[in-house]
């Protein structure tokens, strides 16, 4: 029987992350994917031009659709605007029994606006950290989850035990580090802590694009929950993720080397 995936994110009508992306991610791997929108986003690589939250009603009315139809075996989430979408998504999630959450507690975007209730964040995530299987914050997102700042690779392991120590029930911790170039601009080193409290460390060399590509972070936790859904542990989950986005990225890069066109979206070559 076909894997069912629920997104919860925002709606990027270039295609290029939150639910379209989702869904061309969970196609490529054969899981039938299901969505809920958390927010209508007016948006292209480059600018977020507005952003529109749906109502309560409506985004109750969403997860509710789906759960009472379908038996959902994962939830990912992007955008979660606030404490109140938090929480009702929180709700479903005890009521159905879902197993596997992955949160991408998403904050800013890669054209770097703040898409999020910045006042009240990360703390309104708290209802979905109980359940999550794993987070996937990037620098920025773990910063602000654990309260201090990440310059290098030790300050990464050092945010991961903060936030195990805040939120005990997130069972593994998936810090991206792509941000970070302490010994070589040439290596990336994405950082798990997992529920063992063993560190795993995946390095790569870093595929120079010339800028921030969209969407990757989204392709990066809809590509894990995919593999986690097909019943991987976290660290084979996490290692073979890796190499799906690595090889998104180098096919952008021989478009690029090849022809005049500049792709900064990750979804168009899935």
């Amino acid at each position: 029987m076909t894997l069912k995936i629920l997104s919860v994110a925002g709606f990027d009508g270039s295609g290029g992350a939150g639910i379209t992306s989702d869904a061309k991610i969970f196609s490529k791997l054969g899981i039938f994917g299901l969505s809920a929108v958390t927010a209508m986003t007016a948006q292209n690589p480059d600018k977020i031009y507005k952003i529109e939250r749906v109502s309560d009603v409506f985004f109750s009315s969403e997860l509710e659709a789906v759960f009472e139809y379908f038996k959902v075996d994962a939830v990912k989430t992007g955008l979660i605007y606030d404490d109140v979408q938090s929480s009702i998504l929180s709700g479903f999630m005890y009521q159905y029994g879902v197993k596997i959450l992955v949160v991408d507690p998403v904050y800013v975007s890669t054209s770097n606006s703040i898409i999020v209730d910045k006042n009240r964040y990360p703390d309104f995530l708290t209802p979905l950290f109980k359940h999550a299987a794993v987070i996937t914050p990037n620098i920025k997102e773990a910063e602000l989850i654990a309260g201090t700042e990440i310059k290098n690779f030790e300050g990464m392991k050092n945010a991961a035990k903060i936030i195990r120590k805040k939120f005990p029930e997130i069972k593994n911790i998936l810090i991206k580090g792509s941000h970070i170039t302490e010994e070589s601009e040439e290596n990336i080193k994405n950082l798990l802590l997992n529920s063992k409290n063993e560190f795993y460390i995946y390095e790569s060399k870093r595929i120079n694009i010339g800028k921030q590509v969209h969407g990757t972070g989204c392709a990066f936790s809809g590509c894990l929950t995919s593999y986690l859904a097909f019943g991987m542990e976290i660290e084979s989950a996490v290692a073979e993720t890796e190499k799906f986005i690595s090889k998104i990225l180098k096919d952008i890069k021989k478009i690029q080397d090849n022809s005049p066109e500049k792709i900064n979206y990750i979804a168009g070559n899935i």
